[in-house]
């Protein structure tokens, strides 16, 4: 069993907010974290999200984002960052 952090995902499925403007690095960012967290957490490990989530403003612009996160591995700890409302 292992621990890890994540943070700042800044995930849009449902907000206009896309984040490749900030730079190529963030281009289909939410694939390289797919990819990513798959290939390194497993299911008995935790992985701690520390915020900036979404960039949706209301539950219901965040939907699809969370079931984003809901289908990584680990057992989820979320923790709201500043843009987390």
């Amino acid at each position: 069993m292992a621990l890890y952090a994540l943070g700042d995902l800044h995930l849009s499925f449902q907000a206009d907010k896309r984040m490749d403007k900030f730079g190529a690095v963030w281009k289909r960012h939410e694939q390289k974290i797919e990819k990513y967290v798959k290939k390194t957490v497993r299911p008995e490990d935790t992985l701690v999200l520390t915020g900036d989530h979404s960039w949706g403003k209301k539950l219901s612009q965040c939907q699809e984002d969370l079931a984003f996160i809901e289908a990584l591995p680990g057992r989820k700890i979320l923790l709201r960052g500043n843009h987390d409302i």
